[in-house]
């Protein structure tokens, strides 16, 4: 998984938080706001991550054919 550009923490919530209240309401959204913060979080760390281009995306394949992730 990828994000291109990278996102920082509060650029992922700002966007989280604005979808979940156009999507479920301003009240529900609230409910879900710690929720939103751990989701930016971890979605700044995986755009933070310097992934090989070769290596994704390897869903879908047989990951044992890879030579270097194969057994």
């Amino acid at each position: 998984m990828r994000l291109k550009p990278p996102v920082s923490a509060d650029q992922a919530y700002q966007y989280l938080a604005v979808n979940a209240a156009l999507v479920w309401g301003v009240g529900d959204a609230a409910r879900m706001d710690g929720h939103l913060h751990s989701i930016a979080d971890a979605m700044a760390v995986v755009g933070a991550l310097d992934i090989p281009e070769h290596i994704e995306p390897l869903f879908g394949e047989d990951i044992g054919l890879d030579p270097e992730l194969g057994a």
